[in-house]
C-alpha cells in the first residue's frame, strides 16, 4: 500500500510526559554555564531547548551569550544527566495515554509513515522515546540540534524521510500532531497540516482558538485518530 501521509509527532505533552525532568534540565545549566538556571522559572512548552536556555537567562537577567560551543556541551551534559536520572529513578518518562497503541497501529497501516519534530536535542528526545517505549515507531525526525528555530524543522524532518525511502512527498500530505500552538505555527510556515492535542499545559479551547486543522482532547480513540489522519 503506497504512504498517504507523513505525520510528524511532537513529543513532550504530546507522545510523553515527564516527571522532574527539571532535575537534568538544570543541573545541565550548571554543568555548562556554572549558573544556577531554573527550567521552572519560565513556560518551556513548544520552545526549542536553546530558546529555553535564553529565556531561562533573561529570566535571571543574566548576561550570557550562549555559544554553538556551549550548546554541544549543554546537549551532551543534558544527555548524561537525563540518563543518570532516569537510571536511579529520580526522573521518569511514561507514554500518554493511548499513544503506544496508535503508533503500533500506524506503524501496520501501511498509509502513513510517522516521525519527530521536537524542540528537544536529538540525544534527549532519543533517551525520552526510549524510556517511553516509543522508539522503536519513531526513527527518523528534526531536533534543536538540526535548528533552534521551529520553523525550520519540519522541512528538515520531511527531507531525512524523502532520502531514506527515495522518493518525495507533499507538504500538504504532511501533517504535525503537537500540543502547542508552536507546533502550529511550524506547520502552517511550511504548508502542513496541523492536529493539536489537549494533552499538554495549554487548554483544548485554546487550542481550538488558533484554528488547526483539526483539535482533539487526547490521541485514546486509536480508530477515530487513524481515521482524522486519513482525512484531514
Amino acid at each position: 500500500m503506497l504512504m498517504e501521509r507523513l505525520i510528524f509527532f511532537d513529543i513532550d505533552g504530546t507522545l510523553t510526559r515527564t516527571q522532574n525532568g527539571f532535575l537534568p534540565f538544570n543541573q545541565a545549566i550548571l554543568d555548562t554555564f556554572s549558573v544556577a538556571g531554573d527550567i521552572r522559572s519560565v513556560f518551556p512548552d513548544g520552545m526549542t531547548d536553546p530558546h529555553i536556555l535564553e529565556e531561562i537567562f533573561a529570566k535571571m537577567e543574566a548576561e550570557i551569550a550562549i555559544s554553538g560551543d556551549q550548546l554541544i556541551q549543554f546537549a551532551d551534559h543534558l544527555r548524561r544527566n537525563y540518563a543518570a536520572a532516569l537510571g536511579d529513578g529520580t526522573t521518569t518518562v511514561r507514554a500518554l495515554a493511548g499513544v503506544s497503541e496508535l503508533l503500533e497501529q500506524l506503524s501496520a497501516h501501511g498509509k502513513f509513515a510517522q516521525g519527530v519534530v521536537t524542540g528537544n536535542f536529538e540525544a534527549t528526545a532519543r533517551i525520552k522515546l526510549e524510556a517511553a517505549g516509543l522508539a522503536c515507531h519513531l526513527s527518523l525526525g528534526a531536533y534543536a540540534s538540526d535548528s533552534s528555530q521551529r520553523p525550520d524543522l519540519p522541512p528538515i524532518a520531511k527531507r531525512r524521510w524523502e532520502k531514506s525511502v527515495g522518493r518525495a512527498v507533499l507538504s500538504k500530505d504532511c501533517v504535525i500532531v503537537g500540543d502547542t500552538p508552536k507546533d502550529l505555527e511550524a506547520a502552517r510556515a511550511n504548508g502542513m497540516k496541523c492536529v493539536l492535542v489537549g494533552t499538554g499545559r495549554h487548554p483544548i479551547e485554546e487550542l481550538r482558538y488558533h484554528a488547526p486543522d483539526a483539535a482533539i482532547t487526547d490521541l485514546t480513540d486509536t480508530r477515530a485518530v487513524i481515521d482524522l489522519l486519513s482525512k484531514i
